[in-house]
């Protein structure tokens, strides 16, 4: 069978699971829908660091999930069009935007479809934490990028370090390298809870068959460097979303960051990359 055919049941099977998860982000610690509507971001110093100002900005939200950030750009003065390949999530963040009286472009499309359905250019495209795995073909996803920035426009992504995945904990706190190569993907996993912000703050939800692919940081940066973007900041930082290991405490500057004792490895990294004009 062609293998786009294949991944492209692979994402199918994925989206089939993120609706699952967007319900039962509903009642999650990691996105706290009652403090958010009370006006709250969900926007941490991180993000907030590298994008900068985007008032009155065109800003392409790729992979927003039930769209807290896309929203919280939006308060900050961005003209938001945000994107997903799940239906639910969307019907989510659609709803929130309207109850808050925010003015949201949702558009449902798998990523790589997203020139088909989608008019115009922007001043920002950008996509965060935990959303390259989940996409099969970094050349054609940055293409997409590419396609739907304008001259001058310019991508963030802020991301989950590819260096987690070889760390895995065995009890007490105690983290090890993996004894195993891990292998590029695509990996298959069924999956049976959904994050929270807290190491114990997991909800259960229906199975569903997940396939991933880990990709490092200098694929994704060679994948924008072809697509003819201009790479111009790259950071790695030793703070997390979420505490994924049992050790790690909040930051003691942002309570949406988390890190570990002594900052041995980075836990997340960002890059910016701009269109030549």
């Amino acid at each position: 069978m062609d293998t786009a055919i294949d991944d492209r049941k692979r994402m199918q099977s994925n989206q089939q699971g993120w609706n699952r998860r967007a319900v039962a982000h509903l009642d999650s610690t990691y996105y706290d829908l009652d403090s958010f509507r009370a006006g709250k971001s969900s926007l941490r110093s991180l993000e907030l660091g590298v994008v900068g100002d985007v008032s009155g900005k065109d800003f392409l939200h790729l992979q927003c999930h039930i769209g807290l950030n896309a929203i919280s750009w939006a308060r900050r003065g961005a003209n938001v069009t945000a994107v997903d390949f799940a239906d639910e999530a969307l019907k989510i963040g659609g709803e929130l935007a309207k109850g808050l009286n925010t003015d949201i472009n949702f558009v449902h499309a798998n990523v790589f479809d997203l020139p088909e359905v989608l008019e115009g250019s922007f001043d920002i495209v950008y996509t965060d934490y935990g959303v390259l795995h989940l996409l099969p073909d970094l050349s054609a996803w940055a293409k997409v990028v590419a396609h739907f920035l304008k001259p001058g426009g310019v991508f963030h992504v802020v991301e989950i370090h590819p260096i987690l995945a070889a760390i895995e904990e065995v009890g007490n706190g105690e983290l090890r390298v993996r004894p195993e190569a891990i292998p590029s993907g695509p990996l298959e996993d069924e999956v049976t809870a959904t994050y929270g912000d807290g190491y114990d703050d997991v909800q259960h939800i229906d199975p569903y068959k997940q396939y991933s692919w880990l990709w490092s940081i200098p694929t994704v940066m060679n994948a924008l460097i072809e697509a003819g973007l201009r790479i111009e900041t790259f950071t790695e930082v030793p703070v997390d979303c979420r505490q994924r290991f049992s050790n790690m405490v909040r930051d003691e500057n942002d309570e949406g960051l988390w890190r570990m004792p002594g900052d041995p490895i980075p836990l997340s990294w960002t890059c910016s990359a701009r269109k030549p004009e």
